[in-house]
C-alpha cells in the first residue's frame, strides 16, 4: 500500500570488505551478488525497499537479474558463507528498535493521517452522493498522481537545500501535504466505486473480486505493491525526494509518448487492483470478524495485524537466507508467498487502528476527530524527518534484486542515526577531515559515503534529511 521508500524495491548490491587491497573483484558463486572492495571501506547491507500502499518504502534495483543453476559446490558454499553478512548484539538491538518504532510510532500516526484525511474527503466532495465523491477522489487522486509523475524532474532540478534551503524545506513539505491527500484520493476513489459497483455484503461476490485483483497482480509481477507500513519507514532524504519510479521505467525525456503510457499504466491499472485487493480483505473481516461489535473487530483486527507482524519479521532473516540460496521462478513463488504474509498483517494493523480511532476519538464529535488525525499525525512524521512515509507512490516488481534484496524490509531509522553518529565520533578520534570506517550496520550502501567527504558532507552529519551519493564502485 505504502510503497514505499519508495520503500520496497531492492537496492544496490551488499559491499563485503576484503583483507587485502586491491582491485575490486566479484564473486562467482550462486545467490551472493557480492564483491570486494579495498579495506578502507566497511561492510554495508540495505534494509530496504516496496515500497508504502499502501505499501510505502527506496530506489529500485537497475542490477541485471543473473541467472544461475541451482548446483553448489564445496568452494562455492564456502565462500557464499563468507560473504552472508553477520550481525552482532548491537546491530541486532537497532534493528529491533527500528522494528518497534515503526509498529508503535510511525505506522500508528501513518494510519491516523490516512483515516483523518479519507473521512475529511467524505464530508467536503459531495457528502449527499457516493459515485459522485468517488468519481471526484478518483479524479483528484489519478490526476495529481500523473502530474507529481510527470513533473517529478522538474522538482529534482528546481528544488535543491544547495541552493535555497528555506525554499526547500517548505515546498518539499508542502509537496508531500499535497501528494498525501492525492493518495488519499486516489485511493478512497478506487475503493468506493469497487463499493458501488459490486455488492459489499455478499461475502462471494467480494472474495471473487478480491481473486481477480490478486491474480492480475501475480500474473504482473506486482504482489510486492500491496506492502506498508509497518513494513516501511520512507525518510526524508533530499536525493529522492520527489522520485516517483513507473513500472517499465521508462525515461520521459527520451520516448515522452511510453513515459506517458506508463505512468497512466502504473497509477490507474497497477494502483487500482492494490486498491482493490486491499479494499476485499478488508471488506472480508467486515463480515466475518465480529460484524456487529465494531469495538471487538477492530481488537481483533488489530490482535491479528500485529501477531502477523511479528511472524514475518521473525521469519525475515530465514527468508533473507532462502532468497541468497535460490533463483528463477522458485525463488519468486517464495517471494510473493511473503508479500502475501506482509500484505495480511499490514491489512489487519491498518483496519484495527482505524477502527479503534473511530470508536474511541471523540465519536460525538467526528469532525474533530478527522482534523485532529489528519494534522497531527502530519506533524509529528514531518518532525520525525519521514513524512513521506504517508505517500503511496510507484511500482516495485515480485523478485526484483540480487539475494536477498527482493524480500528486505526497508526500515533503517535508528541505524543511520547510530551510524552517523559513529561517524562523528571516528571523525574526532582520527583527523578533523578523515572519518573512520563506518560500522557493519544492515544499511543502504549509499550511507557509506557519509562523512568521508568533511567538507561535503556536513550537512549530512547533521540532518538525517541529506543521503549523498554512493562513491563505492558497484560491480
Amino acid at each position: 500500500m505504502l510503497a514505499t521508500d519508495k520503500g520496497t524495491p531492492a537496492s544496490p548490491t551488499p559491499i563485503i570488505v576484503s583483507s587485502s587491497g586491491g582491485r575490486p573483484q566479484k564473486s562467482h558463486c550462486h545467490g551472493s551478488g557480492a564483491m570486494t572492495v579495498p579495506a578502507v571501506e566497511q561492510q554495508l547491507l540495505q534494509q530496504q525497499h516496496h515500497h508504502h500502499p499502501h505499501l510505502h518504502a527506496s530506489h529500485p534495483s537497475h542490477l541485471p537479474h543473473h541467472h544461475h543453476t541451482h548446483g553448489h559446490n564445496p568452494a562455492c558454499e564456502k565462500q557464499l558463507a563468507a560473504e552472508t553478512p553477520r550481525r552482532n548484539v548491537h546491530e541486532l538491538i537497532l534493528e529491533m528498535l527500528d522494528m518497534l518504532l515503526s509498529c508503535l510510532v510511525v505506522a500508528p500516526c501513518v494510519i491516523a493521517y490516512w483515516r483523518g484525511t479519507w473521512e475529511l474527503m467524505g464530508v467536503f466532495l459531495f457528502p449527499d452522493s457516493l459515485p459522485l465523491s468517488a468519481m471526484a477522489s478518483f479524479l483528484i487522486g489519478g490526476l495529481g498522481h500523473f502530474v507529481f509523475t510527470v513533473t517529478q524532474n522538474f522538482f529534482k532540478d528546481h528544488v535543491h537545500p544547495d541552493r535555497r534551503r528555506l525554499t526547500y524545506y517548505v515546498v518539499s513539505r508542502l509537496y508531500t501535504a499535497v501528494f498525501g491527500i492525492v493518495c488519499v484520493n486516489m485511493w478512497r476513489g478506487a475503493w468506493l466505486l469497487c463499493d458501488w459497483l459490486t455488492s459489499v455484503d455478499s461475502l462471494i461476490i467480494v472474495c471473487v473480486v478480491t481473486s481477480i485483483a490478486l491474480i492480475f497482480l501475480v500474473a504482473t509481477r506486482t504482489l510486492r505493491n500491496l506492502g506498508a507500513a509497518p513494513y516501511t519507514v520512507t525518510m526524508d532524504h533530499k536525493s529522492d525526494y520527489f522520485e516517483v519510479d513507473t513500472m517499465f521505467k521508462i525515461p520521459g525525456f527520451h520516448q515522452p509518448g511510453l513515459y506517458v503510457l506508463d505512468t497512466l499504466f502504473s497509477v490507474f491499472v497497477i494502483g487500482s487492483l492494490v486498491v482493490i485487493a486491499w479494499r476485499g480483505v478488508w471488506g472480508i473481516f467486515d463480515l466475518l470478524l465480529f460484524p456487529r461489535d465494531k469495538a471487538k473487530s477492530a481488537w481483533g483486527s488489530l490482535l491479528i495485524g500485529y501477531l502477523t507482524v511479528f511472524v514475518t519479521f521473525l521469519i525475515h532473516p530465514l527468508m533473507r537466507y532462502v532468497c541468497r540460496r535460490i533463483s528463477g521462478i522458485l525463488k519468486l513463488i517464495i517471494c510473493d508467498i511473503y508479500y502475501l504474509m506482509t500484505f495480511f498483517g499490514a491489512v489487519n494493523a491498518w483496519r484495527g487502528i482505524w477502527n479503534l480511532l473511530d470508536v474511541y476519538l471523540y465519536p460525538e464529535n467526528r469532525l474533530m476527530s478527522f482534523w485532529l488525525t489528519h494534522i497531527i499525525p502530519f506533524l509529528l512524521l514531518a518532525a520525525l524527518k519521514c513524512s513521506n512515509s504517508i505517500l503511496v507512490r510507484g511500482v516495485f516488481i515480485d523478485g526484483e534484486g540480487v539475494g536477498a534484496e527482493s524480500v528486505d524490509i526497508p526500515i533503517n531509522y535508528v541505524r543511520l542515526h547510530f551510524l552517523r553518529e559513529r561517524r562523528k565520533k571516528g571523525e574526532r578520534k582520527v583527523s578533523p577531515t578523515k572519518s573512520a570506517p563506518p560500522p557493519h550496520y544492515y544499511l543502504k550502501p549509499e550511507h557509506a559515503s557519509i562523512g568521508l567527504n568533511s567538507d561535503k558532507d556536513k550537512e549530512a552529519q547533521s540532518s538525517l534529511i541529506d543521503k549523498p551519493h554512493s562513491h563505492v564502485q558497484m560491480v
